[in-house]
């Protein structure tokens, strides 16, 4: 048996049904405030009725959008599904977009091959906006897009504001955080701690020190601080070797939940209790806090309510807005660790 093939019905067909021409077609089937309501509504119900669906190029051409706004991570893969931080940023990104037209595409930038796939894209422009979710790394796409005038929004700050007034950039502010974590622990008498932080190259990382020094001071010496990765493993070797060199430790100030998390299974297995021995202090507020035996005293960062501003100023920058920066509170949520 043989099926006869259907013709796709085009825009030059719903015009000459709708006898209006090719470009009020294309405006009513856009929304196009130039065409009135009733015109627009019959436009549409005709092309309804015949069948019509919209090319996806011809609509970028009416609407001078691709209606696409891109996720840009240029950390490796693998700590995109390790570090509940993307999940939460991409959460609020995809919530906020899901309310209107555009459609959130993730780019992968983490190797030389990815990083070049992903200017090709910039330069044909394939998106109308970019949401950098960890503008710290690799950030010579950065300069891409400034050169290109593509809209940008920073989920996080650099170091230097290079791009301050350019880009657009939403970050909670570290030092704060920090502070409150390190003035929790002095108001809970311990005297004698120590940090765990990130990579030194990530700009959170020592501004959670400076965070840390503001109420600490001279109890927190450079050889009273490790410099790690933002996980678990790397908590709990980074643990072990502060408790190999300091046997006065009271008190453990990390820089990530993950980093807490590893930090207090290499305090248990030294025979040590927390709070009792050793209080900790996470940051970020991530679920595995609350799961944390004890449940972990941590820094809440509002992660999804950054996501989701940063998707909002992406949309405001694509309608010419200018760039702004916005800073979130960040607040200490009490568990039993301290």
């Amino acid at each position: 048996m043989t099926v006869a093939k259907r013709n796709r019905v085009t825009l030059a067909d719903v015009a000459k049904a709708a006898n209006v021409s090719r470009s009020t077609a294309s405006r009513a089937l856009n929304n196009s405030p130039r065409i009135s309501r009733e015109t627009t509504a019959r436009i549409k119900k005709i092309a309804d009725s015949m069948g019509f669906i919209p090319n996806a190029q011809g609509r970028a051409l009416a609407v001078g959008r691709n209606e696409t706004i891109a996720i840009l991570i240029t950390e490796p893969l693998d700590e995109l599904f390790d570090d509940p931080t993307y999940a939460m940023f991409i959460s609020g990104i995809t919530e906020k977009l899901s309310e209107s037209s555009y459609l959130p595409v993730l780019l992968q930038a983490s190797t030389d091959f990815e990083r070049h796939r992903v200017q090709q894209h910039l330069e044909r422009r394939s998106f109308d906006a970019v949401i950098d979710i960890s503008p710290y790394a690799n950030n010579y796409l950065l300069e891409e897009m400034y050169k290109l005038r593509i809209p940008c929004v920073m989920l996080g700050q650099m170091e230097d504001r290079s791009y301050e007034g350019i880009f657009s950039s939403v970050y909670s502010d570290d030092t704060y955080g920090a502070q409150i974590a390190a003035q929790a622990m002095h108001d809970a008498g311990r005297r004698h701690p120590i940090s765990i932080l990130g990579p030194r190259s990530n700009p959170a990382s020592p501004d959670r020190l400076t965070g840390y020094r503001r109420v600490c001071g001279d109890e927190l010496p450079d050889d009273r601080v490790l410099f790690t990765g933002w996980d678990a493993t790397a908590g709990f070797s980074a643990m072990m070797q502060l408790l190999d060199t300091h046997d006065d430790i009271d008190g453990l100030l990390a820089g990530s939940d993950r980093i807490a998390v590893g930090a207090i299974e290499a305090i248990r297995q030294r025979g040590l209790t927390v709070p009792d021995d050793i209080a900790v202090v996470g940051f970020d507020d991530h679920p595995i806090a609350e799961r944390c035996n004890p449940p972990l005293t941590t820094v809440q960062q509002p992660l999804r309510e950054e996501g989701s501003t940063a998707a909002d100023l992406a949309m405001r920058m694509i309608d010419g807005e200018a760039a702004t920066t916005v800073i979130k509170h960040m607040t200490l949520v009490r568990r039993k660790s301290l």
